[in-house]
């Protein structure tokens, strides 16, 4: 792999973890406040803060010299190494004071994920991986689980705005597992893959920015990160420890 412009990928991941720290102190000083909404379609909610946070991180991954994706201001992305940026992955979690949501910021080349990272200010666990290096929460190396069979498993997953209800059940398969987690979090349901507290993710619907992190973590905990492209930055994820 040719050099990424002028930083190593230890520099870059240490420039997102600072960027993830700093967007999570922006969070939970507003977490007791009033939010305001900016947008609410249909089963979809932006806050303010999404945006604020999102310009945060854009700030502080700015001297990667790197291109950036983001849900809340997306990106002309013409170079294959861009940052892939959600900046509060399960806003209605985070609106309603629910404690499943967390900031996602990933290194991507094309489709391969170089550096993930997926960090839930609210209890302060920092999901990090780097190509060739392993995946960590906080100092502590993490690995997939060993489940092998599906009725001794818990997946995760969850009902995206862009899919139907029923089309989601249909996806999931829901009576092969022992247990279903839904967190209303992608990025986290990644990370729990990565560090064996669930057994597999899989969604349909969800967007980049919301699984690309977990790429880089799933696959560095020893895991399989498959993803199919559906349109439009849409894609079906499938998540799992190797085994299932």
């Amino acid at each position: 792999m040719e050099a990424i412009h002028k930083m190593n990928l230890n520099e870059l991941k240490d420039l997102g973890i600072i960027a993830a720290k700093r967007a999570g102190d922006l969070l939970n000083k507003n977490k007791e406040k009033e939010k305001k909404v900016f947008q609410e379609l249909g089963k979809d909610i932006k806050l303010q803060l999404d945006r604020e946070t999102e310009n945060l991180i854009r700030e502080e991954l700015k001297p990667s010299g790197i291109q950036i994706l983001g849900e809340e201001y997306g990106g002309d992305i013409s170079d294959e190494i861009k940052w892939v940026v959600d900046p509060i992955d399960g806003t209605a979690n985070y609106f309603r004071g629910l404690d499943q949501c967390c900031i996602s910021i990933a290194l991507m080349d094309g489709n391969e994920c170089l550096i993930g990272i997926i960090y839930n200010f609210n209890n302060n666990d920092l999901y990090s991986a780097s190509e060739g290096n392993g995946a960590y929460l906080n100092d502590l190396q993490i690995h997939v689980s060993k489940i092998s069979k599906r009725n001794q498993a818990i997946i995760a997953t969850g009902f995206p705005v862009s899919e139907t209800v029923r089309s989601s059940l249909e996806f999931i398969e829901l009576d092969e597992w022992k247990k279903v987690r839904m967190f209303g979090s992608a990025a986290l349901s990644s990370a729990y893959v990565a560090s064996g507290k669930c057994d597999y993710y899989s969604e349909k619907g969800v967007y980049l920015w919301d699984f690309a992190a977990g790429i880089c973590l799933v696959k560095e905990a020893g895991g399989s990160a498959n993803y199919q492209h559906l349109g439009d930055h849409k894609y079906i994820v499938k998540f799992s420890n190797n085994l299932l």
